[in-house]
């Protein structure tokens, strides 16, 4: 499952990535656009150059979250191993307990009988 949801969180993102490329390519000019701000020039850049500036921005974002969940999920997945692992060795030791006590509880028996009947035990 982790897995699954690792590969589909890439796939997403470069989905995304890829869409950005091909906005940046099909508005790709080379006129100068300024972006203004409170009436001075903010940014002197062409169209396609901020777009692709803003594309990856927005796909790195995305990555880094995706690579976040994902060390996340994966922290989980292991922490719930450990936890099955631990239960899986106590339930084998308790059954391995019982299997002893049931094999002493066997041999008193057999030694109970043997001296109700006066018999030394074999």
């Amino acid at each position: 499952m982790l897995k699954l949801q690792k590969l589909l969180l890439n796939l997403v993102a470069i989905l995304l990535l890829g869409s950005a490329a091909a906005l940046v390519v099909q508005n790709l000019d080379l006129t100068q656009t300024n972006v203004q701000f409170l009436g001075g020039t903010l940014i002197d850049l062409s169209l396609g150059a901020l777009m692709a500036l803003a594309g990856a921005l927005v796909g790195g974002a995305l990555l880094l979250k995706a690579r976040e969940r994902t060390l996340e999920l994966g922290t989980q997945y292991k922490k719930v191993n450990r936890d099955l692992e631990r239960k899986d060795v106590s339930r084998e030791e308790a059954e391995s307990k019982v299997k002893v006590l049931e094999s002493k509880v066997e041999t008193l028996e057999k030694a109970l009988s043997a001296a109700i009947k006066g018999q030394t035990p074999k």
